[in-house]
């Protein structure tokens, strides 16, 4: 449709067909329930919708007629969060099962000479239960526990939802707590534990996990996953991994091939920046390693910015800020330096011909933080995977990104194997 005009607190609008515009309010109505679900009553908004199918005049930027006078009428006799149509729109969509239409009889309408026979549509009540599910699921939905790894390093690990495990590999950053306030997570957290009892935990070094472990080494991530699975008492799950989590993911599965039932991997890589034979490796690593050092913890988030925009480069200021403080929050500069130098020397490219597991690889085709030919590198290596390239720049998949709807179809579909 088309915006035609702003009224200070509504708007008219044109459409193609009667179903387009009843799509869109349906739509509408939806987002602006779950835009205000936090805020108390009397803080809340609510659209009334009036829509009517007919001829309309324009005019200077504006739409005048019989038409538009039925229509704003009908959006005063509706209910607050609901849509009110004529019999002409209910004829085109009546067929829809998908919702709820309500006879409520002809109404005298305000200026309107004859009585018009009004349906009202009412937003279903399932979709706004999935809603205020979605919704409420934060921080303190989930349960946080602790266990010890091997070396006695203790890691914090946390569940949420109902339905078969699945478990999420750390990355880089992760805060139990803090993740949840995150907008570059929360939309993956959240359908991850829509239909599964969903577990992540803080990597050592972050988080609530212990902030000054002895040992920071690839070794000890992959040990630090089996402590979590054995201590939460999991079996037969698939992992999600993102970034090095992808590398930790492999590992754990190769060790743990009974236990491991799907491998989604995202952004990832088999091979940190040292093992990749990349030019000016040891000139970069040290230049990041001082920016790390000297910026990470400071007031100012000049460096923190720009190790964020190699990250989600298209996030918006909301989601940018955000990542910028979690890094402050989840750990150290001089831990960040360690966990960095870890990954940089991952290498389990060895293991890749060995899996035997059902593995689903997604990517950025732009990815500025890690190359796409290391997922592809992954999907060549791995026998019985499937690769998923998407459009977009950021090394996350957020939520406005144009590859998170084909994210989410394509792991409900590999998830039914």
């Amino acid at each position: 449709g088309e915006i035609i005009k702003t009224t200070g607190d509504g708007f008219l609008a044109v459409f193609p067909s009667a179903l387009d515009a009843v799509q869109s309010s349906v739509s509408i109505q939806k987002g602006i329930y779950e835009n205000e679900l936090e805020k108390t009553n009397d803080k809340k908004i609510r659209y009334r919708i009036g829509i009517h199918v007919g001829d309309v005049v324009m005019d200077d930027g504006d739409i005048f007629g019989n038409t538009v006078n039925i229509a704003s009428r009908l959006e005063s006799i509706a209910d607050a969060g609901n849509i009110c149509i004529t019999n002409d729109v209910y004829q085109s969509i009546k067929s829809l099962k998908s919702l709820i239409i309500e006879n409520i009889g002809e109404q005298f309408l305000k200026n309107i000479s004859q009585k018009v026979q009004v349906y009202k549509i009412n937003i279903l009540e399932d979709d706004i239960k999935q809603i205020q599910e979605n919704h409420l699921l934060t921080e303190a939905n989930q349960e946080i526990r602790f266990c010890s790894s091997s070396d006695g390093t203790i890691i914090a690990y946390a569940s949420i939802g109902n339905g078969p495990p699945i478990l999420k590999a750390p990355n880089f950053m992760s805060s139990l707590e803090h993740d949840w306030r995150n907008p570059v997570w929360t939309h993956i957290y959240r359908h991850l534990a829509k239909d599964h009892t969903f577990y992540r935990f803080d990597q050592r070094g972050n988080g609530v996990s212990d902030l000054n472990p002895e040992n920071i080494n690839f070794e000890c991530f992959v040990d630090d996953m089996r402590a979590v699975v054995d201590a939460a008492n999991i079996d037969k799950f698939p992992i999600f991994g993102v970034s090095q989590g992808c590398a930790v993911s492999i590992a754990y599965a190769y060790n743990n091939p009974e236990k491991v039932t799907h491998l989604i991997l995202s952004g990832g890589f088999a091979r940190g920046r040292a093992k990749r034979g990349t030019a000016d490796f040891d000139q970069k690593i040290e230049l990041e390693k001082n920016m790390i050092l000297n910026g990470w913890e400071n007031e100012n988030p000049a460096f923190r910015q720009f190790f964020t925009s190699t990250m989600i480069p298209d996030g918006t200021k909301e989601q940018m800020d955000a990542f910028n403080n979690v890094m402050k929050i989840s750990t150290s500069a001089e831990n960040a330096v360690r966990i960095q130098s870890a990954n940089d020397q991952i290498d389990v490219s060895e293991l890749l011909p060995l899996l035997d597991i059902p593995t689903l690889i997604f990517h950025n085709i732009n990815d500025a933080r890690v190359p796409i030919s290391e997922s592809k590198f992954m999907a060549a290596n791995i026998k019985n995977s499937k690769f998923v390239p998407l459009n977009g720049n950021n090394h996350v998949i957020l939520e406005g990104d144009e590859g998170w709807s084909i994210f989410k179809e394509e792991l409900k579909n590999f998830l039914k194997q």
